[in-house]
């Protein structure tokens, strides 16, 4: 048998291959672009080539129908559809729709990627806590938009964004106009205006079977910093264990969330923040989280949440606790650390302390170290960060202390 996966260039969609090649699944893969394509074969196929049985490059069709039935014609049989990555998760949709794969539906998909329409779906069918917000095409509406809330800061991001990318924090009116035409220009969708909600921000991760069930198998916390004038940057996320309050009131509120949203077979990574009146929604995504935690969070568990995940998009089958492992994730205290590249480096010349910082007793490994040659831009965002870090003990003081380590460690130059 076979499935299909959309653009295979990404470790996380490796993980997935690997297991269902063990179990006897092919997989045929669509390649978005010309240089998801290229960089496949160029960089990834002779690895993992081995795992799939038919490529197809879709701007080679002249539409999407168009692809299904070639498509079905190759393949008239298939287990299903893995669209893991964001960017790529409304085609995966879409090909499962018209190929009968049993995946979600386009407009549910279309709910969880939108994040303007995915807030206001929430406000007319669910009870959960959303914040105001707003899409916005000129300064009259944003303008309005802020007077309305009456508060400082606005938030503002692209409806269509992913990773932190172009969110900016709008402190008055000509903030709040510029910040619109840089997201704008982006060209990530239309403007997103939100409510700013204080308090501490957390990333909810899971999975949701056929039925509609949230398992929720790890909770981050969010330590984001201001760092030479620039607001929101990552520091270190932290693990919350599954004992603590904060694990149970915020599963409940992601579950009210998945449910209202009709979400099915997916892994799903939500952000919320928790303040005085409980958890807020800042956004959700039908797909694993970013900056590696998934990884993370199966070196806890002791077992592969990818794994996990490749047998839920392919099959209506119903989760249980016993599916990962809390008290061993319990047991251990995780971080991960971004580092913070204060600024520009054309081509990094040499890179200091790692070879050191991997023999800290935490130490379980380098979620990202660029290499020398390559530039290290200043650090914005997800995109931009220097270098990630994980670090794995039983006792979270040698984790805290490890942390503050590395930092001093790890630099280009």
């Amino acid at each position: 048998m076979a499935y299909l996966i959309l653009d295979p260039t990404d470790p996380y969609a490796w993980e997935m291959m690997d297991f269902l090649g063990r179990t006897g699944e092919a997989a045929v893969a669509l390649f978005t672009t010309p240089r998801h394509w290229d960089l496949w074969r160029l960089r990834f196929a002779q690895q993992w080539g081995h795992l799939v049985t038919d490529e197809y490059l879709v701007p080679q069709f002249p539409s999407v129908a168009a692809l299904a039935q070639r498509i079905r014609a190759d393949w008239p049989e298939l287990r299903g559809v893995i669209p893991w990555d964001e960017r790529s998760v409304l085609l995966g949709a879409e090909l499962g729709e018209r190929l009968a794969l049993g995946w979600n539906p386009y407009r549910v998909i279309e709910r969880c990627r939108d994040k303007g329409v995915m807030k206001s779906w929430l406000r007319q069918k669910s009870g959960v806590r959303i914040n105001a917000s707003t899409t916005v095409r000129s300064p009259d509406e944003a303008v309005a938009f802020q007077r309305r809330v009456d508060r400082w800061p606005i938030v503002v991001k692209p409806t269509g964004g992913a990773g932190s990318i172009d969110v900016f924090f709008a402190r008055d009116d000509g903030e709040l106009l510029a910040a619109c035409q840089r997201v704008l220009r982006a060209d990530a969708g239309d403007v997103l205006l939100e409510e700013y909600i204080g308090g501490v921000e957390y990333a909810i991760n899971g999975m949701v079977d056929g039925a509609g069930d949230l398992l929720v198998t790890d909770i981050w916390k969010y330590d984001r910093r201001t760092v030479d004038g620039i607001p929101n940057l990552y520091y270190h996320v932290d693990r919350v264990a599954s004992r603590e309050p904060q694990f149970e009131q915020l599963g409940h509120y992601a579950a009210a969330v998945v449910e209202a949203l009709e979400l099915r077979r997916a892994p799903i990574h939500m952000e919320a923040k928790i303040d005085d009146r409980g958890p807020c929604l800042i956004e959700v995504g039908a797909r694993f989280g970013g900056g590696n935690l998934p990884t993370l969070a199966s070196q806890l568990h002791g077992r592969s949440l990818f794994e996990l995940a490749a047998c839920h998009y392919l099959a209506h089958l119903p989760l249980r606790r016993s599916d990962v492992r809390l008290d061993r994730y319990d047991s251990l205290f995780a971080r991960l650390v971004s580092g913070i590249q204060s600024r520009n480096l054309p081509r990094i010349r040499k890179v200091h302390g790692a070879a050191t910082a991997e023999k800290l007793p935490s130490f379980a490994g380098f979620g990202q170290l660029r290499r020398v040659g390559q530039p290290a831009p200043q650090t914005r965002d997800l995109d931009t960060i220097a270098w990630e870090a994980y670090l794995i003990h039983g006792d979270p003081q040698q984790v805290a202390l490890d942390s503050h380590r590395i930092r001093e460690l790890v630099y280009y130059e």
